[in-house]
């Protein structure tokens, strides 16, 4: 049987690749324009509610809260159901729970939105993996880093929507309102198309196992990569609006010029590491992403902080699928059970991030907060290359794509 499929749960099935790629993909962009569409209108929710960053990282800790509970689910429920028939309703789900952000009343009611969002986008961002993990195995090509570029692309169109629009004088609950409409039409039209075959509930181990040493050091390098991503993420709207004055139609374009500069070097990603190895993509993109924050937090100007940001973007823009790559590697028994452990180490980076960054701001201000995102960059330049040498079954194999 092959190993791949064996790994993943891929039944041998017929499947039609590029719809369910078309499919997958279209996911993709929903799952980026959802979460780019929240990120571009913090500003507006803190101006809304009057929140003080510590307030806000209130928030942004409901969604954290929201989405490590549906992410100890998820996993059992995929096995039994498989990606398809999950991403058929968590899809649609995700979007109706965009607009209860937008719909909220009062704070309370902010919060508990937050975590059904939250809920949401920790399970669709497991189950559309695992759907590319699928295809990917089933076309015997490397193609995760372009789903992931799929996923910067959608934050930067919701970047661009939501600044135009506010630029038009269009009110924040309105654009959230219509940009969820087209994501409900869009994951209710495309799920139909996805890939069968990873459901196998008869393979499955029941109970939890600890990842071994490898697995943990690897996904030390995950979490300090998604940590600083999830900070760009969720922050980079306000700091260009609060820290380096952009007025406000402009600072959700910030968000834009890191989706950008991520999602160009997604697209480049499996050629680069292919030519240079996961080592030097490692270290380099350390430096790019150390030297971005610290033209952040050195130059309050935000035409400097924009450029930041694209220097950031592109220093973490292959961090994820190379480190995954080598989770994959490194586990005993299943490159997908490899790759699942690192991804939930470095999710929870991901998540835990901006609401540390913005409960730590409220004593030191956010330039000093995003230090801390300086210094995991500077961890990753110098120290992750050792460590992820180490931590490798075999270093010398390639590391382009989770599949690896």
């Amino acid at each position: 049987m092959n190993r791949e499929a064996t790994c993943t749960g891929v039944e041998e099935a017929p499947l039609d690749q590029s719809r369910a790629r078309w499919a997958a993909s279209v996911l993709f962009l929903v799952d980026g324009i959802g979460f780019g569409t929240w990120a571009a209108m913090i500003p507006s929710v803190k101006q809304t509610f009057a929140l003080s960053e510590s307030g806000l990282s209130i928030v942004l800790l409901a969604i954290v809260a929201g989405a490590l509970i549906s992410m100890s689910l998820i996993g059992s429920a995929l096995s039994r159901h498989g990606s398809r028939t999950m991403l058929s309703w968590l899809a649609p789900g995700y979007a109706v729970a965009l607009a209860l952000m937008a719909l909220a009343p009062g704070f309370g009611w902010l919060l508990g939105a937050a975590m059904i969002f939250g809920a949401f986008k920790g399970s669709l961002d497991v189950s559309v993996n695992a759907q590319a993990i699928t295809i990917e195995n089933a076309g015997k090509k490397p193609i995760m880093a372009t789903f992931q570029a799929l996923w910067s692309i959608g934050g930067l169109v919701a970047a661009l929507l939501v600044g135009l629009a506010l630029k038009q004088g269009v009110t924040p609950l309105v654009i959230t309102l219509a940009i969820a409409a087209a994501l409900l039409i869009a994951a209710l039209t495309s799920s139909g198309a996805l890939a069968r075959g990873d459901a196998s509930p008869t393979k499955r181990k029941r109970g939890f196992s600890l990842p071994n040493g490898r697995i943990l050091r690897i996904g030390a390098l995950a979490f300090l990569a998604l940590f600083a991503e999830g900070v760009m993420m969720d922050w980079s709207a306000v700091y260009t609006r609060t820290v380096a004055g952009a007025e406000a139609w402009l600072a959700p374009l910030a968000y834009g010029m890191f989706s950008l500069s991520m999602a160009t070097g997604r697209f480049l990603g499996d050629r680069v590491t292919a030519h240079h190895g996961g080592l030097a993509v490692l270290r380099v993109s350390g430096l790019l992403t150390f030297a971005g924050l610290l033209l952040i937090i050195a130059v309050h100007q935000w035409p400097l902080t924009f450029l930041g940001l694209g220097f950031a973007g592109l220093g973490l823009a292959n961090l994820v699928p190379v480190l995954l790559g080598a989770g994959g590697r490194a586990h005993e028994e299943s490159i997908g059970q490899g790759v699942a452990m690192v991804s939930m180490i470095g999710y929870f980076g991901f998540l835990a991030g901006p609401p540390s960054i913005g409960g730590l701001s409220h004593w030191i201000g956010l330039p000093g907060a995003f230090g801390v995102v300086v210094v995991f960059a500077l961890l990753l330049a110098v120290w992750g290359p050792g460590v992820l040498a180490r931590a490798s079954v075999n270093s010398d194999a390639p590391s382009g794509s989770s599949s690896d």
